[in-house]
């Protein structure tokens, strides 16, 4: 047999099938509707109601049923609140619990004057730098010959550091303490103004003489007399700020003015000197003395 030929057969035997499904469904459907007209539903007889409209019945019966084990279904198998799995997320999340907790009451944001509390001249830093903080070091190798005890600030619970090209994360006590307190005072502010957890980022710590040399090849506006040479001092930006999602620019300001305030707390408590610097878009801060708890 030719392929036509067995294609003409095929034809005609789908017809023949088609034609007994069809004789099928027509005794289906006589079945079922004998079958409901003989119910009885108190007093109205199902028998009486015409086939239109039973079939219309039929069918939003149905739908019904369907809907109701679509929605079921949908309810065991609920999706998390995260949008984000659990694979995309960065190694660093929220563990830590605010020391507050949300108020009933949402908070005011107002920010803090730039000139009026951020305005500390240079020598002003280096004054207590000196004093503090350690002997500048010649090169990173130096870090354990340092003249004060050092601790190394890496991301934790309160802040996340930047990836550092022209410093290294270490910092003398008094300025780590700030450094922490800085972190956790900013998500607490958050908490009290009912806006969403981030971490503020450092973006420099502290530098070599060889650090400033290389900095001062880039960067014109280095000074070569740099607080940050004494371990007393950290940049923290005030554009980028980092959420559970990862790194986030500020595009409304709220979270520049809730760090404005923090600041200017501390600062106000003697804690701190601050310089906003607005090329560098980040807050110079050198530590006084240890944070009150």
């Amino acid at each position: 047999m030719s392929i036509e030929d067995r294609r003409k057969e095929a034809l005609s035997n789908l017809k023949d099938d088609f034609k007994l499904l069809g004789i099928a469904f027509q005794r289906l459907w006589r079945d079922v509707v004998e079958l409901i007209k003989c119910i009885r539903i108190g007093k109205i007889e199902l028998g009486r109601i015409n086939n239109r409209l039973l079939l219309m019945l039929l069918l939003v019966a149905v739908v019904g049923v369907i809907l109701f084990f679509t929605m079921r279904s949908c309810d065991s198998n609920e999706a998390p609140e995260d949008p984000v799995s659990t694979e995309t997320r960065p190694p660093y999340a929220f563990k830590r619990q605010p020391r507050v907790q949300r108020p009933e009451v949402k908070h005011r944001i107002l920010g803090a004057s730039i000139r009026k509390h951020f305005n500390d001249l240079n020598d002003t830093h280096l004054a207590v730098a000196k004093k503090i903080g350690i002997a500048p070091l010649a090169s990173r190798d130096a870090v354990d010959d340092a003249s004060r005890k050092l601790v190394e600030v890496n991301d934790s619970d309160a802040y996340i550091v930047d990836k550092l090209t022209h410093s290294i994360p270490f910092l003398v006590p008094e300025a780590a303490a700030l450094l922490k307190r800085i972190g956790e005072n900013f998500q607490d502010s958050l908490v009290m103004k009912h806006l969403p957890p981030h971490k503020i980022i450092v973006s420099s710590v502290l530098r070599t003489q060889s650090d400033v040399k290389r900095l001062g090849r880039n960067n014109v506006n280095s000074s070569k007399n740099s607080a940050h040479c004494y371990a007393t001092t950290m940049d923290i930006t005030y554009k980028r700020f980092f959420s559970e999602y990862g790194e986030e620019i500020d595009k409304t300001g709220k979270l520049k003015h809730v760090l404005e305030e923090v600041l200017r707390d501390l600062k106000l408590q003697g804690c701190c000197y601050i310089k906003h610097e607005k090329k560098q878009a980040c807050f110079h801060i050198t530590a006084r003395r240890f944070p009150k708890e």
